[in-house]
């Protein structure tokens, strides 16, 4: 069965999400449950948007279609489609595959003009069409064609030197906790076994922790979350607010 997942910067007050759902339901001639990620993505913010899609759609069966609709005003008029490990992405060319993957991937597809025509600003009747030709098995070059033309951005990877990396924060959770683009094996890479020091705005440890509460309450505890990114955590507190992270505020490891 097929499975449609979405993740958007809509938000759940207005009628933008219930119109892009009941379009989906309107044009898909077979049932195909729907599962919301999160529509709480920072208003036109394709950064975050790709560091959950990248950490959360390993988890859903191949075949699934996943639609990143986040910042659909930068499109230019453009839906793309790409294939990656057997999933399907229907998302805007606004440079969120490149993030999302590190690089453009080769099956990347830009959905041909006729099915554009007289797109809303939300593109979900055009959206809703490809779903449909995607659950009745069409093959992508039926209604769009590869291009390589898309908006590309250099991945968000970490600045690395002998006996050091300079990572940045490029995702804030729910909780405050701040985590970063150094992943463990950049640091096993680049550090190994060698004595070192993360230091974070105005605080700094020389342990990486299994758990938060490794610490005490309202200590700083760096730790590798579950999709293997360093984090900046307080134990029962916000590291957000209490250090003064922000997306982009620097992660530095150095060798003692």
């Amino acid at each position: 069965m097929a499975l449609i997942t979405i993740t958007s910067d809509l938000g759940t007050r207005d009628y933008y999400l219930a119109a892009l759902k009941g379009a989906i339901i309107s044009h898909c001639e077979k049932y195909v449950p729907m599962v919301d990620v999160t529509h709480q993505v920072k208003a036109y913010d394709i950064k975050e948007a790709a560091f959950t899609v990248r950490n959360m759609y390993k988890y859903y069966p191949k075949g699934t279609i996943h639609i990143v609709h986040v910042n659909s005003t930068d499109s230019d008029g453009k839906l793309l489609l790409a294939i990656v490990d057997g999933h399907y992405f229907i998302t805007f060319d606004n440079g969120f595959l490149s993030l999302a993957f590190e690089r453009m991937p080769h099956q990347t597809y830009e959905v041909n003009a006729e099915l554009m025509e007289g797109a809303s600003l939300m593109y979900e009747e055009a959206i809703a069409k490809v779903c449909n030709f995607l659950i009745n098995e069409y093959k992508p070059s039926d209604f769009a064609h590869l291009t390589t033309e898309a908006i590309s951005y250099r991945s968000m990877q970490p600045i690395t030197r002998n006996g050091s990396i300079r990572g940045s924060v490029i995702y804030i959770d729910n909780y405050g906790n701040a985590v970063s683009n150094i992943t463990r094996a950049t640091l096993s890479e680049h550090i190994g076994d060698k004595p070192y020091s993360i230091f974070v705005n105005v605080a700094n440890t020389k342990a990486i922790s299994k758990f938060y509460n490794d610490v005490e309450e309202g200590e700083m505890v760096c730790l590798f979350n579950s999709a293997g990114y360093l984090e900046v955590a307080i134990n029962k507190g916000k590291a957000e607010n209490l250090l003064g992270l922000k997306l982009d505020s620097a992660v530095l490891v150095m060798v003692d």
